[in-house]
């Protein structure tokens, strides 16, 4: 009798530590796209975390850097373009024609992504400036 009570509790502890695990798992989870695969299919990822990756379009950005406000064009490869906004602390890496990586929001209306989270890649290697002696 004694081992059957703590048989079935232990069975209880161990479903709910599962379900806490799954639970979490599930609401962190985070999608990782590009810009084309969510612009092709917004409706797949609506309600759900994103990560998108592409490049910062030449010539788009418009940088409020008292008020920590951003808006840009992000592209990829193939082609496609979304406007992103973000708001907070601009990374020292962020300039035109660097790839950054967003984390947020979609909105199909607008072809805006609201970013809350932005990351620019370094460059792959960092190169001295050379002085030229006259």
């Amino acid at each position: 009798m004694k081992k059957s009570k703590f048989l079935i509790a232990g069975l209880i502890v161990v479903a709910a530590v599962g379900y806490l695990i799954i639970s979490s798992f599930n609401s962190s989870s985070v999608y990782y796209l590009e810009v084309s695969e969510l612009v092709k299919k917004p409706a797949a990822y609506s309600e759900k975390g994103l990560r998108v990756s592409g490049d910062v379009k030449n010539g788009t950005v418009q940088k409020d850097v008292v008020n920590q406000h951003l808006e840009f064009v992000m592209s990829d490869k193939k082609g496609s373009e979304m406007n992103v906004v973000y708001n907070g602390i601009i990374p020292d890496a962020f300039n035109e024609d660097v790839q950054v990586i967003v984390e947020g929001e979609y909105s199909k209306k607008t072809n805006t992504f609201k970013a809350r989270t932005l990351l620019a890649k370094c460059p792959s290697k960092y190169e001295a400036k050379v002085e030229k002696k006259s």
